[in-house]
């Protein structure tokens, strides 16, 4: 007892209070764990387990993203090829579309150069049988007029033939 005196006495506290106040602390402490220490420890682990899934979460979307850049970029780079080749098909298409508008213009040309070309021997044979028949009268009347003969139109013409072949010759 004289340790709880001297105790008591110099601190002014009493076994008795240290004792309840360790029974109301355990008490205290039973009631945190019992009411408070469950909710808090698992509001903790969903808290966890939520970041956690947020990380995942993270990491999942930044390699999607990653994977759409490189989708992006490749589409890209594909879209300019394509761009580059739409670009030289055209350029070859134009090409051949000048080739044969320049052939079709110099096979329209040599058709009317050759169409001409007829023509003009046509109309030079046709001038050639005028003159013909026109020499023939011609002559026909000269000749009547010199020989005072009157020739058949058989024989003048054999006449002209004659003298006209002569002239090709």
């Amino acid at each position: 007892m004289e340790f709880q005196t001297l105790f008591a006495a110099s601190h002014h506290i009493y076994i008795g209070n240290a004792i309840w106040y360790l029974v109301v602390f355990a008490i205290l402490m039973l009631l945190v764990k019992h009411y408070a220490w469950g909710p808090v420890s698992d509001m903790m682990e969903k808290r966890r387990q939520k970041v956690i899934e947020d990380l995942d979460s993270a990491a999942d979307n930044r390699k999607k993203a990653e994977v759409l850049a490189n989708e992006r970029e490749a589409a890209l780079k594909n879209s300019r090829q394509e761009a580059t080749q739409i670009l030289s098909d055209a350029k070859a298409n134009a090409q051949k579309t000048s080739d044969k508008i320049v052939a079709d213009a110099n096979a329209d040309a040599s058709s009317i150069r050759k169409q001409a070309e007829e023509d003009a021997k046509r109309a030079k044979a046709e001038a050639l049988d005028d003159a013909r028949g026109q020499v023939a009268d011609i002559s026909v009347a000269i000749a009547e007029k010199v020989i005072a003969k009157n020739l058949s139109a058989e024989d003048q013409k054999d006449l002209v033939d004659q003298f006209i072949k002569g002239l090709n010759d």
